[in-house]
């Protein structure tokens, strides 16, 4: 059984992006609340049946320089998108990926993390915070 390595954008983060753009967050960027943490992400791995996989180890690469990063294993999720373009749709258990900015924290911050399955297949993402009072 091949295990495959996937990055899946939640859907409930999608929608909070896409409004924060239409609220004047910059294209590409994630906005933030000071103070309260934010799901920006779950990395989840499955096979090709579509089932979960224990979650990958997890690493900061790069840490945000106007907040912390947190992990939370056990997030449900549907696949939003896979290597083999398989299993969409499927609902899986991964690792969410949270950022909190510090209380006096405005502007921009960005973090990279990298996700290594047991097989050693890694997955690298950046994520670019917008950093604003409200949402």
């Amino acid at each position: 059984m091949k295990v495959r390595a996937l990055a899946v954008s939640v859907i409930l983060a999608a929608s909070a992006v896409t409004i924060a753009t239409a609220q004047g967050t910059p294209p590409g960027m994630i906005r933030a609340v000071p103070d309260r943490p934010t799901r920006v992400f779950i990395m989840a791995a499955f096979d090709d049946a579509c089932r979960s996989l224990p979650a990958p180890a997890i690493e900061i690469t790069v840490a945000p320089k106007k907040g912390a990063v947190q992990f939370r294993e056990g997030q449900s999720t549907s696949v939003q998108s896979s290597l083999t373009g398989k299993c969409i749709g499927t609902q899986v258990k991964g690792t969410g990926i949270y950022y909190a900015a510090r209380a006096d924290a405005s502007g921009e911050d960005t973090f990279s993390i990298s996700a290594r399955l047991a097989t050693g297949e890694v997955a690298t993402r950046t994520f670019h915070m917008f950093i604003t009072e409200g949402l």
